[in-house]
C-alpha cells in the first residue's frame, strides 16, 4: 500500500433511479442499458483521471495531483451530462422494445460528486483501490440534502478555499450545503443543478423509413406465445439461430439491446450478409421488427419486418417484405427476387412457430421470459 500524501480528486458519476430500474423492469435489457451508460460515462473523462471501480449504478474515478478549478469540474460535468442525455434521447428513438426496462431508460439521471483528500492505495491482486476516510466521504455525499436529481456536487475541500470567487455556469446558480457524517463532521459543499442543460441536447434524427411495396411478400400464422415473449424471439440476435436454420453463423455485439442502426452480420451458404434493424409503423398495438440489407443485389429499399399482435392466449405473427425493383434493364431480378423469398417467408414463419410450440418451446420461452423478465 501507498499514500498520496497531497490531496487527490475523487469524482463520482452516479446513475439516479437505478436501483428502482433494476428491480421493477425487465432486467436483462436493463443491465445491457446500463453497461453502454457506464462506459459513455467513463469514455467522456477529459481530466485525466483513473478508473478505480465501477459501484453498480455509478463510476468512482480518482486523479493525483493538482485539483481542477470549479470552472474545470463544471466543465467536465457537463460534458458527461450532455453525452448521457443525448444517448438517452438517442436511444429513445432508435428502441424496437417496449418492455419496462427500455420504456424507462428516459427516467434514468446523473448526479456528480467531487470532493478532494489524502488517499491510500491499497493493492489487491494487482488492483489499485483508493482508500480512507475522504473516499467515504464521497460516497456518504450522494445521500444529501439536495432536493434535485440532477447537479454537480463540490466540497470545499475540492474548491481549495476559493469559494468566494466561483463564477456560476450560465445555465444554473450557484447554491450552498452541508452534510454532517457521523464520526466525520461535517462537509460543506456548492452545487449546481444540470437539468437545464437538457434544453441544449439536440434532438436526434428520427429513424429512416423504407417505402412500402403496393403487393408485398407475406405470410402470418397464430402462435401459442405471450406478444413480449414471441417478439423477444424473433428481436434478440440471443435467440435467433433457434429458429432461421438458412444461417451457418451469426456476428453481432451481444452486449448492445438490438435497436434500429443495430448491424448484425449473417453467414448463409458461404456468403457473408450485413442486415440493418429497422422499424416502421404498422398500426396501434403490434410490436414491429424489421431488418433491412443495405447492398441487396436483387432489389433496392429491401425491409422484412416481423409484426406481433395480440391474439387470444397468444399472438397473431405477420412476416411482410417489402421492396422495389431495380432501374431496368435490372428489373428483372425483382421477379427471381420475388419468387427466391416467396419460398422462403412460409419456412421462416414455420421454423418460428415449431420454435415457440413444438419439442424445444419450453426452453425457448423460458429463455425469452428470462431475457425480458424481472
Amino acid at each position: 500500500m501507498r499514500w498520496i500524501l497531497a490531496p487527490s480528486l475523487l469524482f463520482i458519476p452516479d446513475i439516479s433511479g437505478f436501483t428502482k430500474f433494476v428491480n421493477d423492469t425487465e432486467v436483462a435489457h436493463g443491465r445491457h442499458v446500463i453497461a453502454e451508460l457506464l462506459e459513455l460515462i467513463i469514455e467522456s473523462d477529459q481530466l485525466g483521471m483513473t478508473l478505480a471501480e465501477l459501484e453498480g449504478d455509478a463510476v468512482f474515478f480518482y486523479r493525483d495531483g493538482p485539483i481542477p478549478d470549479f470552472k474545470t469540474l463544471v466543465g467536465q460535468a457537463q460534458r458527461t451530462f450532455g453525452a448521457f442525455h443525448a444517448h438517452i434521447k438517442e436511444y429513445e428513438t432508435k428502441r424496437i422494445c417496449d418492455c419496462g426496462a427500455c420504456g424507462s431508460v428516459h427516467r434514468l439521471s446523473l448526479k456528480m460528486v467531487a470532493h478532494a483528500g489524502p488517499i491510500e492505495l491499497i493493492s489487491v491482486r494487482g488492483f489499485q483501490k483508493p482508500y480512507g476516510s475522504d473516499v467515504i466521504v464521497a460516497h456518504r455525499l450522494l445521500k444529501n440534502d439536495v432536493e434535485d436529481s440532477e447537479y454537480l456536487l463540490v466540497t470545499e475541500s475540492a474548491l481549495g478555499g476559493a469559494e468566494e470567487d466561483l463564477e456560476a455556469p450560465a445555465w444554473s446558480p450557484i447554491r450552498q450545503g452541508a452534510l454532517t457524517i457521523e464520526d466525520l463532521g461535517e462537509v460543506g459543499y456548492r452545487y449546481v443543478m444540470l437539468g437545464p442543460l437538457k434544453e441544449f441536447i439536440p434532438e436526434p434524427p428520427p429513424p429512416r423509413s423504407f417505402p412500402k411495396s403496393d403487393r408485398p411478400l407475406q405470410r402470418e400464422t397464430h402462435i401459442d406465445l405471450p406478444p413480449a415473449e414471441l417478439f423477444e424471439l424473433v428481436s434478440n440476435l440471443d435467440l435467433r439461430r433457434r429458429w432461421n436454420h438458412d444461417v451457418d453463423d451469426l456476428r453481432y455485439e451481444p452486449r448492445r439491446v438490438n435497436r434500429v442502426g443495430t448491424k448484425h452480420f449473417c453467414v448463409i451458404g458461404g456468403d457473408l450478409i450485413e442486415f440493418e434493424t429497422v422499424t416502421d409503423d404498422f398500426g396501434e398495438g403490434r410490436r414491429v421488427y424489421g431488418e433491412h440489407i443495405p447492398d441487396n443485389p436483387f432489389v433496392d429499399d429491401f425491409a422484412c419486418y416481423y409484426i406481433v399482435t395480440s391474439e387470444g392466449e397468444g399472438s397473431r405473427l405477420r412476416v411482410e417484405v417489402h421492396y422495389r425493383a431495380k432501374p431496368f434493364p435490372r428489373t428483372v431480378l425483382a421477379w427471381l427476387f420475388r419468387f427466391r423469398f416467396g419460398r422462403l417467408i412460409p419456412r421462416i414463419v414455420e421454423a418460428i412457430k415449431e420454435t415457440a410450440e413444438g419439442p424445444e418451446a419450453e426452453a425457448t420461452a423460458s429463455r425469452a421470459a428470462e431475457l425480458i423478465e424481472a
